[in-house]
């Protein structure tokens, strides 16, 4: 059996303050942002019991390792374990990273696209290229029997999501792409299926 518990990171800083965050600055997380991991580790102790045998891989940015942090404290798990790969990172905004979503819609037009995605940004990373980084660890890291914890972002994680419960590929975007969760949601995917054992499906854009 292989199931994939796929989790937000809580919120930040720059969540809160409606801004695009990076993935080589640390944005730590709120004060809600830690409660929500807090939740989140108690969540996944009823899934799989204290200290569990499981792969733990996360985003090697800030938020999610914070995050990881404290869903390790409740799980009782190893955080220096987990597995820390880019390949897990957000959409890379390039020049917009760190600015609000109002300025760089004052000069560049809408950026918010429909179902809380994102458009892409000029010097930025496409849904495509977001893929291929996902498939690489899928084919690697991530197929290994048994249970994973993944900690990722909002728009990552659910390309990672529509690509392993083989949701539609989006129209405009060429990328399977799940529905969005609130942060502080864990997924599971099994055989190809996908549970919501945690959180709800009425995500925000904030990645």
């Amino acid at each position: 059996m292989t199931r994939h518990f796929i989790m937000r990171h809580g919120e930040t800083v720059y969540n809160q303050t409606r801004r695009l965050q990076s993935n080589t600055i640390h944005t730590p997380l709120t004060r809600l942002g830690c409660d929500q991991a807090t939740r989140m580790g108690q969540a996944l102790l009823e899934q799989l019991g204290p200290r569990p045998t499981v792969h733990v891989h996360v985003s090697d940015t800030g938020r999610a390792l914070q995050t990881l942090a404290l869903i390790g404290e409740a799980i009782g798990s190893d955080w220096f374990a987990a597995q820390q790969t880019p390949d897990l990172r957000e959409i890379d905004m390039g020049s917009w990273c760190l600015r609000s979503y109002d300025a760089v819609e004052a000069e560049h037009g809408p950026i918010r696209l429909p179902d809380h995605l994102l458009r892409p940004a000029p010097d930025g990373e496409d849904y495509p290229a977001i893929a291929a980084r996902l498939a690489r660890w899928l084919a690697g890291p991530g197929a290994a029997p048994g249970d994973h914890v993944v900690v990722m972002h909002g728009i990552s994680s659910r390309v990672l999501r529509g690509m392993m419960a083989g949701y539609p590929v989006h129209g405009d975007l060429g990328v399977p792409i799940a529905p969005s969760l609130v942060q502080g949601s864990i997924a599971m995917i099994e055989a190809g299926a996908e549970t919501v054992v945690y959180g709800s499906t009425q995500g925000t854009e904030h990645a």
